[in-house]
């Protein structure tokens, strides 16, 4: 058996649209409907969300939908840009405004956007300092480069997100409240993926997606079961990585319990059902992950008739990988 071979991708967020953001729940499509009506009336909107629930890909597909989308879409993101470049990031700045400037300064993200949107991602990291010059740009719809005294003028839509709470932020003085309500025309909150009622579609969506092309993969019906039961700590973004990585291990385009179990950490699972627990493995283990992998795992040393060599080469693994399985599940081979 050969591991399925991916090809670049010929999809991306915004190509995605926002018909491929929703399957069925309906926090998401009444997100979506909101905010289809305020982005053509240039309202900013907030994006509210856990980390990796899709906030940049809402975003960037809400522009594509948008009278703007033949115009730039440009994010920020506010926590990972050091604090003595964020301001020369945002704002640009004019030659020789400071040591190590660009001889030939620098737009600015602001004034890269004009005319289309940008994405304010992470909002609640930006230092207090620039709040201030921030709202200073979305009152006045002008920008003023570092060191220059010369203004800009820009036309932008604002979409901002976060996963941290603004109002305790303001509670606490760490966030303007000026700021927060002239960035927050609308309020939108992002279901957790574990929460959303339309996981299996949109995760058999991705699959589609993340084959780029590839002949169809199938998945097991237990592989699905254990990939619903997961949390997803990381959300949409854990999960496109993990299909990935289960696409690239699988064999003869077929995911089953071994991919997943190769993959995602038991401790992610929830507990399943009593009955649940009973069947797996004749109620060896409580966690389902575990349940299965052992349950393969016997399966497969069954079939290679405890050749471990032979089974190494057709998992693609090392010997003491199996071994290493083996011992921890306390699987001895026959006499």
């Amino acid at each position: 058996d050969q591991p399925v071979t991916r090809h670049e991708r010929s999809w991306s967020p915004a190509s995605a649209g926002l018909e491929g953001l929703e399957f069925g729940d309906s926090r998401v499509a009444s997100n979506i409907s909101l905010a289809k009506q305020l982005i053509r009336s240039n309202i900013p909107l907030l994006l509210y969300g856990e980390t990796g629930s899709g906030k940049g890909l809402f975003a960037k597909a809400l522009h594509a939908y948008s009278e703007r989308a033949e115009k730039p879409f440009v994010a920020v993101s506010c926590a990972s840009i050091p604090e003595t470049l964020i301001e020369s990031e945002l704002f640009g700045y004019k030659a020789g405004a400071f040591t190590g400037a660009n001889r030939r300064g620098s737009r600015g993200k602001i004034v890269h956007a004009d005319g289309g949107t940008l994405f304010l991602d992470e909002i609640g990291d930006m230092p207090l300092t620039l709040q201030a010059r921030l709202l200073r740009v979305l009152e006045e719809k002008e920008v003023v480069p570092l060191g220059d005294a010369a203004s800009i003028n820009v036309d932008i839509a604002i979409i901002s997100a976060t996963h941290r709470d603004l109002k305790q932020l303001i509670q606490q003085g760490r966030f303007r409240e000026d700021l927060y309500y002239r960035l927050c025309g609308m309020v939108l909150t992002l279901p957790p993926f574990r929460e959303r009622t339309d996981k299996q579609r949109l995760t058999e969506h991705l699959l589609r997606l993340e084959q780029g092309g590839e002949s169809p993969i199938k998945i097991d019906y237990d592989a699905m079961r254990l990939l619903m039961q997961y949390n997803w700590p990381g959300n949409v973004r854990e999960l496109c990585n993990t299909l990935r990585t289960m696409i690239a291990l699988c064999h003869n385009h077929h995911i089953t319990v071994a991919d997943v179990c190769e993959v995602l950490h038991p401790d992610n699972v929830e507990a399943a059902t009593a009955s649940e627990q009973v069947d797996a493995v004749k109620g060896q283990f409580s966690n389902p992950l575990a349940a299965a992998e052992y349950a393969a795992l016997l399966s497969e040393l069954e079939s290679a008739r405890w050749n471990i060599s032979k089974l190494a080469r057709k998992c693609n693994v090392s010997r003491n990988t199996l071994y290493r399985k083996m011992k921890r599940f306390g699987i001895t081979p026959p006499r």
